[in-house]
């Protein structure tokens, strides 16, 4: 083995080796809290479901649980959902953690708003 095969293995094999683990944006997610705190009941996901097929399911809002579904798309840390009704929501996304924390940022009534969802599976 040369010495750019020496070096350029372990470099490829610590780039890939968190995405092969399924370190991406994929999975089931909570909520775990939101800054500021005064904007939790209105955060539209309290828990969102993101399938490797590029749809979600979200349960919503504070009492009687509301449903939502459609397609999403992760893209250069942004994460754009679109419901069947064609209602979009589009975050700043960024997976912390080890890929065990996703934090969604958004404008809310004029200020930024940011949510913590942790992985559950």
């Amino acid at each position: 083995m040369n010495l750019k095969r020496k070096i350029a293995f372990p470099v490829f094999v610590t780039l890939l080796y968190p995405a092969a683990l399924g370190c991406g944006v994929q999975g089931k997610w909570s909520l775990a809290g939101v800054e500021p705190t005064a904007a939790t009941r209105d955060f539209q996901y309290h828990s969102l479901t993101l399938q490797k097929d590029g749809t979600f399911y979200a349960e919503a809002g504070v009492g009687p649980i509301h449903t939502t579904s459609g397609t999403y798309s992760y893209k250069e840390g942004t994460l754009d959902l679109v419901d069947h009704n064609g209602l979009r929501h589009t975050y700043d996304a960024k997976i912390e953690d080890g890929g065990n924390k996703l934090c969604l940022a958004q404008f809310w009534e004029g200020q930024r708003l940011v949510a913590l969802m942790e992985r559950k599976e």
